[in-house]
């Protein structure tokens, strides 16, 4: 398994930062036995790759101390352009039975010039099962479809993957990956 991991590091996600820190963490530990290999990418007003390819121990395991949120007012957070470089490395992962991508954030996408038509079908094509653990810290308005990560509800359920109202909740966190770690396996 091919796995890439997106954490949104915009300034608006500072109350959530640690917690955003355990999601990686949590993907790590309930992916351990499946993903052979994984890379991960931060986005806010930028997007950066922090971890290329690596085994999944020695890179997503290691990589949640360096994510650091970004300081300052938020002008843009560049989601749809970091889901277009996730999926285009995935694209490249010719080795892997499966092709996996999750996001971790709160799934708001302002400035940029991707559109997520775009996005939507780069995914498809290449066969890429999406999820979205949506974190923030305020209510998420439980399950239902939300201004913020409405696409990301979408894209997860296009391409058989599913989107997480985790909040800032531990025992959503948990839910949330051990349905993951089902539907990869």
């Amino acid at each position: 398994m091919s796995l890439g991991v997106l954490v949104d590091t915009s300034a608006h996600q500072k109350k959530v930062f640690e917690f955003q820190r355990e999601v990686v963490d949590a993907i790590a530990d309930g992916l351990s036995g499946g993903a052979t290999e994984s890379f991960v990418v931060r986005y806010g007003n930028e997007v950066e790759i922090l971890q290329d390819w690596s085994p999944l121990d020695a890179g997503l395991g290691k990589v949640s101390t360096r994510i650091d949120v970004e300081s300052g007012k938020n002008q843009r957070t560049l989601l749809y352009e970091a889901l277009n470089i996730a999926l285009q490395k995935l694209e490249t992962a010719t080795s892997a039975n499966s092709k996996i991508l999750i996001v971790v954030g709160e799934g708001n996408n302002t400035g940029g010039a991707i559109k997520y038509s775009q996005v939507a079908k780069r995914a498809k094509a290449a066969h890429v099962q999406c999820f979205a653990l949506l974190v923030a810290d305020h209510n998420l308005m439980g399950g239902r479809v939300r201004h913020f990560g409405f696409y990301l509800y979408d894209l997860a359920s296009a391409t058989k993957g599913r989107a997480y109202d985790v909040g800032n909740s531990r025992k959503n966190l948990d839910k949330a990956i051990r349905d993951v770690v089902k539907r990869v396996s």
